[in-house]
């Protein structure tokens, strides 16, 4: 069996069975009286050994005999070991039963899965940063670092600040395009998305939901497909946008492809992205205001109305304080979301125009360097830098907008 099949298989064989053993143990342990938070770390390392070694037991033997079946035959190695301790590990009569194998069986799973999958490659991530790797070259015995892949230390971060060679130019711009593209999308997003949900929110009931479904269909949108169609719009020839132009005799503009033309001093290309991302996104916090605004006590609005609170006045002085806390989830949550923007980017424009890219963004750049050239030290460095602004920014938010009051 190739080596790179066999490595899936043994990451499968932890996962799946490590999933089984911290899942269904605690169930287990708590039925026989036992403490089920310990059973559910007894479960994960039996599960993930009972896997590695039964695992690989199925497969040698089911590998002639058997060769498409045995990879899934050796799926369920983990339970060998797991049965046999749920089997052999005695009930204890004198304590009660303490119903807590339900939570233990619920969240160590989670915790699993989030370390495995979020944490680990975070930090494998913050270790790549300071090796110049590529799963091309032969590295050391450690984790391949090493031999071919030297430590280069805090290099890649030195080109980033003073923006040496391409490779520092290529991040500087792409870092400008990306905090250019979130200082544009989050104040129009709330532009457009408070004002909105007011307005939705004061017509009868009966609409609401009518415009709740419509103003959210773009969000369940494929990414892909709304980047084909906005391409269609923008398009220099037979565009919907050039057509309008043309009909009031206008000159027609190359919007996804001329880096010449800008509006205010902004790519076109660029405000081209940004509108496409703002008509997919912008109904997600739309239905997040629309929930908020229901959840303001009426008796405040009614207080401000007998005062003689104008609609504009109960808006700026009631309305939008007391959305405080709902607009900081919502800027976070946008500001991240802008920060990871590919999609629509890599089929409108693949970065471009322009022969450094105009709308060339972190993202493109981690994708590019990491799955198109194989450099994955240069990559992780570029992730580490995007994560360390995305947490700066969000305490920065979280600062500003805080709030230490609940209504």
């Amino acid at each position: 069996m190739p080596d790179s099949n066999l490595t899936a298989l043994m990451l499968y064989w932890g996962m799946i069975s490590g999933f089984l053993g911290c899942g269904i143990t605690p169930l287990i342990f708590d039925r026989k009286a036992r403490n089920p938070w310990f059973g559910a770390v007894i479960g994960l390392a039996v599960g993930i050994i009972s896997g590695q070694i039964f695992g690989r037991l199925i497969l040698l033997l089911f590998s002639n005999a058997a060769p498409n079946l045995a990879p899934w035959l050796s799926l369920l190695g983990g339970l060998i070991g797991l049965i046999a301790l749920w089997v052999l590990v005695p009930a204890n009569k004198e304590t009660r039963l303490n119903h807590r194998g339900f939570v233990a069986g619920t969240v160590t799973p989670m915790v699993f899965y989030l370390a495995t999958l979020s944490v680990l490659p975070l930090l494998w991530a913050f270790v790549l940063a300071f090796f110049d790797y590529s799963p091309r070259r032969v590295g050391g015995p450690i984790l391949g670092l090493g031999g071919e892949n030297p430590f280069v230390g805090f290099e890649y971060f030195q080109m980033m600040l003073e923006g040496s060679g391409r490779d520092g130019r290529m991040f500087q711009n792409s870092l400008v395009n990306t905090l250019l593209f979130t200082a544009l999308v989050l104040p129009l997003n709330m532009l457009i998305t408070i004002p909105l949900a007011v307005m939705i929110e004061s017509t009868g009931s009966r609409f609401k939901g009518f415009f709740r479904a419509v103003y959210f269909l773009p969000v369940v949108t494929s990414s892909v497909g709304v980047a084909i169609m906005w391409g269609y719009i923008f398009n220099t020839q037979y565009g919907l946008l050039n057509s309008a132009i043309r009909a009031v005799g206008g000159t027609p503009v190359a919007w996804l492809q001329d880096p010449s033309a800008n509006i205010l001093g902004i790519p076109t290309a660029m405000v081209a992205v940004v509108i496409a991302y703002l008509w997919q996104d912008f109904g997600y916090n739309l239905v997040i205001y629309i929930a908020a605004l229901q959840g303001i006590p009426d008796s405040l609005k009614d207080a401000a109305k007998a005062d003689g609170a104008s609609p504009l006045q109960l808006f700026f002085y009631v309305t939008l304080p007391l959305l405080r806390p709902t607009i900081l989830v919502t800027s976070v949550l946008t500001v991240i979301s802008s920060f990871q923007v590919f999609d629509l980017i890599q089929v409108m424009t693949q970065g471009g125009p322009g022969r450094i890219g105009q709308t060339r963004v972190l993202v493109l750049e981690i994708y590019e360097n990491a799955f198109r050239f194989e450099r994955m030290g240069w990559a992780a460095a570029i992730a580490v830098v995007m994560f360390i602004f995305v947490a700066v920014l969000t305490l920065i938010q979280t600062r500003v907008l805080r709030t230490n009051w609940e209504y």
